[in-house]
């Protein structure tokens, strides 16, 4: 964003669009700077749309594989939950 002073903005080239003003000074964004804008947004948008395509395909591949998954998470939280037992039992005065 360029900032030119309001007294000298006849000096501004006319492809430059103004994007704000005060009583003291105007803002202008170059031709260039809008493009690219426009392209970068763009880019944005397709980014969100293959996000979501890819998080739906991830979905779709873990869902074939959920069950023996959640069973080995199901194991694996018995095996944490006795260990942490079997250390406070360590800790004395535990009988069983």
């Amino acid at each position: 964003m360029v900032e030119v002073k309001n007294s000298q903005k006849s000096s501004v080239p006319s492809d430059w669009v103004m994007i704000s003003s005060t009583k003291a000074v105007s803002r202008f964004h170059s031709p260039f700077i809008i493009e690219n804008y426009r392209h970068l947004n763009q880019l944005r948008e397709q980014l969100v749309l293959d996000c979501s395509a890819e998080w739906l395909n991830f979905l779709d591949h873990f869902s074939e594989h959920y069950h023996p998954v959640s069973k080995a998470i199901g194991h694996l939280a018995t095996i944490d939950c006795l260990f942490s037992l079997a250390q406070v039992a360590k800790q004395g005065d535990y009988c069983r």
